[in-house]
């Protein structure tokens, strides 16, 4: 008896698209130092750096995220808004990196009915096309390049499910599986 070796099923390629993705944006987070305790609150002197990001106005024209996927290109600046959703992950703890969904186009865990999700900003029902497409990276980098060493959750009120309207410019290393943007503002919803 022989076995064929079939080709997997698109689904299953794009959902390693999407973690391979996610993973690359993990990596850019990768260090030898200790991570925060996911309970501690982020108080350090860097978080003023953050917190001086943060506007008391949204910048007006903001483009969904499914549309600035669509349109943006490394280097353009952009303003955009968008939901903390995407993932199970949404935050990498000690660094200045976070995801964003686009809310019209996925659907946190929250609002399903009776869900009883314990990671409410997960999207794991949608599609993984769509997931693909609706989501984008946010960090906040160093003058080398590289992410702050300090998490976003707790500055200014941000948190999982929070809505926000970011100003920055679409990063190097940008492709159509991850698009990743360099904040320049932050306004947080309320």
């Amino acid at each position: 008896m022989h076995f064929v070796h079939t080709k997997k099923p698109k689904k299953i390629d794009m959902k390693l698209q999407y973690i391979t993705a996610l993973a690359l944006a993990l990596g850019l987070a990768s260090c030898s130092e200790k991570p925060e305790q996911a309970n501690a609150p982020e108080v350090t002197t860097a978080t003023t750096g953050l917190a001086s990001l943060l506007v008391t106005d949204a910048q007006a024209d903001a483009f969904s995220i499914a549309k600035l996927r669509t349109s943006a290109k490394v280097g353009d600046d952009v303003v955009f808004s968008g939901k903390i959703i995407g993932s199970a992950t949404v935050f990498i703890e000690g660094r200045a990196i976070m995801v964003m969904g686009d809310p019209e186009k996925i659907t946190s865990c929250d609002l399903h009915p009776g869900d009883s999700c314990t990671t409410p900003w997960d999207v794991c029902c949608d599609d993984l096309d769509v997931i693909k497409n609706s989501i984008v990276t946010v960090q906040v980098v160093d003058a080398d390049g590289k992410p702050l060493k300090q998490g976003f959750r707790n500055v200014g009120g941000i948190k999982e499910l929070s809505k926000l309207v970011v100003s920055g410019k679409v990063a190097e290393g940008s492709n159509e599986a991850n698009m990743l943007i360099n904040a320049t503002s932050l306004f947080v919803v309320k």
